[in-house]
């Protein structure tokens, strides 16, 4: 995960095209109808860096609606609110009020309101009245997590009665052409996420899992699900270099007797006669909160 502020702009960028077209339309629905059962809606999209989860769902949303953007880089805060500011002047939005942590946007009967709060998801309680609330939303952000950490973010949105709508949590990937080597590579990929850390270990590719035996006994019921896979095509160079990059600079901690370089080779090689294929797999899912 890139941790240089302007390299994770510049990722997050490249990215939101992918994003947007892997995002599942039917847990997408479910979503927008829990949504649309109140006027306004009060939002918290954990790790919102760039913004980009908003911008994605705020235009399908009709009615009124409160947002708060929780992000520990307050660089990418500050990059969210430019690109929001941006937005809706586009939209053709007025900006009826504006101080350092909240812009509030007006637009005939619809207003919107964002708020910028620095800050942990692992701290909502101290950062938020999480009563006033109804929804929460994180995107790319489970996989980080170690299961402990998962457990008690969803401990605390239960108790809430908060419903939670994850997007894009890492399964796998699969390069096309295949090579004998890519299993041991993509292996040794996903160890190094789930590496120790200082936290534990994060979730990995199963976050989804955790999600969803989490959520069941929380929620007592199963979240909606779909894929939401990335598909990178021949063409998407920026991004397939992306990805080696990454992959370039984990491997060796985990797997340093792997022949990467050759791989890495292959892989190029492949890029430059715009042979390569890339799908990434992930899964949307969402829990609503029904009261008993």
């Amino acid at each position: 995960m890139p941790t240089d502020t302007q390299f994770a702009t510049d990722w997050l960028e490249e990215r939101n095209r992918f994003d947007e077209a892997a995002r599942n339309p039917q847990v997408e629905h479910a979503f927008l109808q829990a949504a649309q059962q109140y006027d306004p809606v009060n939002i918290i999209d954990l790790g919102a860096g760039s913004g980009a989860t908003f911008l994605y769902l705020a235009p399908k949303i009709p009615g009124s609606q409160r947002w708060t953007l929780v992000e520990l880089n307050p660089s990418l805060l500050k990059h969210a609110r430019q690109r929001i500011k941006l937005w809706s002047h586009a939209k053709g939005m007025q900006t009826t009020l504006e101080n350092t942590d909240q812009i509030v946007l007006q637009r005939e009967k619809q207003e919107i309101s964002v708020q910028f709060t620095k800050g942990s998801l692992l701290q909502l309680e101290q950062l938020l009245p999480l009563e006033y609330y109804q929804l929460v939303t994180a995107s790319a952000v489970n996989d980080l997590l170690s299961r402990d950490m998962l457990e008690q973010l969803l401990q605390t949105l239960h108790r809430y009665k908060l419903g939670c709508y994850t997007m894009l949590n890492y399964q796998g990937m699969h390069f096309f052409p295949e090579e004998g080597q890519d299993t041991a590579m993509i292996a040794a990929y996903e160890k190094h996420m789930q590496r120790q850390q200082d936290f534990g270990k994060a979730l990995g590719p199963d976050c989804a899992d955790a999600f969803r035996q989490i959520g069941q006994q929380l929620y007592g019921k199963s979240p909606v699900e779909g894929q939401s896979d990335w598909i990178i095509r021949p063409s998407d160079r920026l991004m397939h270099r992306y990805l080696l990059s990454f992959m370039e600079k984990s491997i060796p901690e985990v797997a340093p007797k792997l022949d990467l370089q050759g791989w890495l080779d292959r892989k190029q090689e492949l890029l430059q006669q715009e042979q390569l294929r890339l799908t990434v797999a992930h899964l949307d899912q969402f829990l609503p909160y029904h009261a008993d």
